[in-house]
């Protein structure tokens, strides 16, 4: 076997043998949808309009619970929350529980005092089962219970590779070695 076709073969193994270890695991991202919430308390006009939520994560299975966020997208009231922001409150069964951290993931206090949000909702048939928020500057009040909500997993831009693309790789290497033995 000549040297050249040796480190070609060491190397295409050890490229599917990575690749095959990042394979189990696929980022899924959740969109979620809610209006025509209730003002609780204090009515403030114009804060009840639809808010958005998007969500990514990696899992082998939906149904598995949340290990951490890849990335976030959720703007309420024009607070824009960050990934520092926001944290996993509550996994039981197949639902999730987020929210803003500032005062614990699992609560909404309507004091005003900080921009605040929880949302519950089920990883594998998608759906908002309550959703509450806070805004600061808006004293005794919580936005809650909306009216309209949708859930759906949407499709990722980047595909996950293929089972024979990981071994294509490997099928070259053992031909090109088997190749050079019969040389």
């Amino acid at each position: 076997m000549s040297f050249t076709s040796s480190v070609f073969t060491r190397a295409a193994v050890v490229l599917a043998l990575s690749l095959g270890g990042t394979a189990f695991a696929n980022p899924v991202t959740l969109e979620l949808k809610a209006s025509g919430f209730t003002n609780a308390g204090t009515s403030y006009p114009g804060f009840d309009g639809e808010v958005d939520a998007r969500l990514s994560w990696d899992t082998a299975n939906k149904a598995d619970p949340i290990g951490s966020f890849l990335s976030i997208d959720i703007e309420i009231a024009g607070h824009q929350y960050t990934m520092a922001e926001v944290g996993i409150a509550n996994q039981g069964g197949t639902q999730t529980a987020i929210g803003a951290i500032v005062r614990g993931a699992n609560a909404v206090v309507g004091d005003g005092a900080v921009n605040d949000f929880l949302i519950v909702f089920d990883r594998v048939n998608p759906t908002i089962t309550a959703f509450a928020y806070s805004i600061q500057g808006k004293t005794n009040a919580i936005w809650w219970n909306p009216t309209t909500t949708s859930a759906a997993y949407v499709t990722n831009s980047v595909p996950e590779p293929s089972t024979l693309a990981l071994l294509l790789p490997a099928l070259v290497g053992v031909m090109l070695r088997r190749r050079s033995a019969k040389a």
